[in-house]
This record gives structure tokens, C-alpha cells and sequence, in this order.
């Protein structure tokens, strides 16, 4: 068999590759009451959320770690994305309050000038909101992915 010159790439494009991959609960115990039986939340949240939306079970069913669907689809929602919007518009409105009164006040060229400073400093506001939320938002989902819960006692475990 030839020797292959591509390992080296198959070992760089898989190293990142696991990153995303849950992990391993086989040989894990419970810290609370010792079992080894463990579900991640977001398998809970969505089969739970089906049942809810199917209506074809009753709800106040007891499921996993003692808890309803109801509870667990309270209790383990995913995470949700915030909007940069409303930050965006507490800065943007002052700022052409501000543009507004210098223009009229003080002419077309100071004016101007004040307008697109807010405009500048409008967009720059808009651009780190929507990072740090996508920043807060990745880790939450990371987090989230990565919990798990003892189908047993509801002990909640993360890797």
C-alpha cells in the first residue's frame, strides 16, 4: 500500500472537528444519587416540546429526573439571541437630537458634520452590541449543548 501524503490534512481538518462533539457520559456518575444514566437538556427540551405541541400524551405525566414536560420545557429552554437594536436606538436618537439642534443652530457644514459623527459613532455602537450578544449567545448555546441531566434524581451536570 503507497503511503499517503494527505494524513497531515486529515489530521488538521479534524482537530477542530470534535469541538461541537458532545461528550462522553458513558462511565460518568451521578454526584447526587450515583446513577449513570444521564440525558443532554437540549434532547429533553426538544422531545418534551414535541410531546406539548403532539397533545397526544397528557402533560402532567412525570418524565425524566421527576419533572413534566411542561417543567422541562420551562425550566431548559435554549438559549435566544438579543437584538443590538434597542441599544442602537438609545444611542442614535440623542445623538440626532444632538445633530438636529447643531444644525440649526450653527449652520449647514457644523451640522453636517455632527450628523455623520453620530452616524459613525451610531454604527460602531450597532457593530460591538451585535458582537458581544453574539459572543453572550454562543457560549449560552455551547453551555447549553454541553449540560446534562441525571434521568434519575434531575441532577443537572456539565461537562
Amino acid at each position: 500500500m503507497p503511503k499517503d501524503d494527505s494524513a497531515w490534512l486529515e489530521n488538521i481538518l479534524s482537530a477542530g472537528a470534535g469541538s461541537d462533539a458532545p461528550p462522553d457520559m458513558r462511565d460518568a456518575r451521578c454526584p447526587k444519587c450515583g446513577a449513570s444514566d444521564f440525558a443532554p437538556i437540549s434532547d429533553l427540551y426538544s422531545e418534551s416540546a414535541y410531546r406539548l405541541e403532539d397533545g397526544t400524551e397528557p402533560a402532567d405525566v412525570t418524565r425524566a429526573g421527576g419533572m413534566t414536560d411542561a417543567q422541562i420545557v420551562r425550566k431548559f429552554a435554549p438559549p435566544r439571541r438579543k437584538s443590538a437594536v434597542g441599544p442602537m436606538l438609545a444611542v442614535a436618537l440623542p445623538l440626532a437630537a444632538a445633530a438636529y439642534y447643531v444644525y440649526h443652530r450653527f449652520g449647514s457644514i457644523p451640522g453636517q458634520s455632527t450628523a455623520v459623527g453620530a452616524g459613525v459613532i451610531t454604527i460602531i455602537v450597532f457593530m460591538t452590541r451585535v458582537r458581544a450578544y453574539s459572543d453572550k449567545y454562543y457560549h449560552a448555546r455551547t453551555r447549553w449543548n454541553r449540560t446534562f441531566m441525571c434521568r434519575k434524581c434531575g441532577q443537572l451536570v456539565a461537562e
